[in-house]
């Protein structure tokens, strides 16, 4: 598996490219299995390619089109760092996605580690599969953090080594804010998608993309970590 990495000026030239990329996918699936399942990522650096695809479009109906985050921050979904609730002003908000098609990540199941396997339930419910398979997302988004994290499987965290579960929780970090727990996909998720989309930031994370692009794989590193049976995308924005 080789990461096809693609560099540009800004979050504008980065936000163009990934819409383009993601509707030629959407189309694909769509005439290919009649659904498009896309996973959604947090961060600031993928809100105005959700606004693009608010007002541009996905090339296929949105009601053939499933929606699944990648993480969650278990804070309220009023709360400004609930990343659905981001998406939604951006996306949900000013789209007729039905609302069955969109599933967050539950915030009020407690403990953690029941929301985590509500979720895996949900999901496997809507993708049909068995347990013991592993459903196969079409896109899965994601980012980078400083700290070399993605989703929220942050540096040596025991999440990493998770082989059975699709969706973990996990402590609040260290290494990143808010310093909250949070749910978020596992790696025989994240490398069973069809396409996984990293969109990153260069500026003070460089250090962070140097170490997750290598060839070598690190713990210390998460996002080096996905290395999907289908293909691996970067886009980055250098500016």
């Amino acid at each position: 598996m080789t990461a096809v990495v693609r560099r540009f000026p800004d979050a504008a030239a980065l936000t163009e490219a990934a819409l383009t990329l993601v509707t030629v996918l959407a189309r694909a699936a769509w005439a290919a299995r009649g659904r498009f399942t896309l996973a959604l990522c947090g961060g600031s650096t993928p809100l105005p390619l959700y606004a693009a695809m608010a007002e541009q479009g996905l090339g296929v109906p949105f009601e053939q089109v499933l929606f699944f985050f990648g993480d969650e921050r278990l804070v309220p979904a009023t709360d400004p760092q609930n990343t659905f609730s981001a998406v939604t002003a951006a996306l949900f908000a000013k789209t007729a996605v039905p609302a069955g098609n969109i599933h967050p990540m539950p915030v009020d199941i407690v403990p953690p580690d029941l929301a985590a396997a509500a979720y895996e339930a949900e999901m496997r419910a809507t993708f049909g599969e068995p347990l013991g398979a592993v459903p196969r997302f079409d896109l899965i988004l994601l980012g980078l953090g400083p700290d070399g994290h993605t989703a929220s499987l942050f540096p040596d965290s025991p999440a990493l080594g998770e082989t059975t579960r699709l969706v973990a929780a996990v402590p609040p970090p260290t290494t990143a804010k808010p310093a909250v727990p949070r749910l978020t996909f596992t790696l025989p998720l994240l490398n069973a998608a069809r396409h996984v989309l990293f969109l990153a930031s260069a500026k003070g994370k460089e250090a962070a993309l140097e170490k997750a692009l290598a060839e070598s794989p690190s713990a210390t590193v998460p996002a080096s970590l996905v290395r999907p049976a289908g293909d691996l995308t970067w886009l980055v924005a250098t500016g």
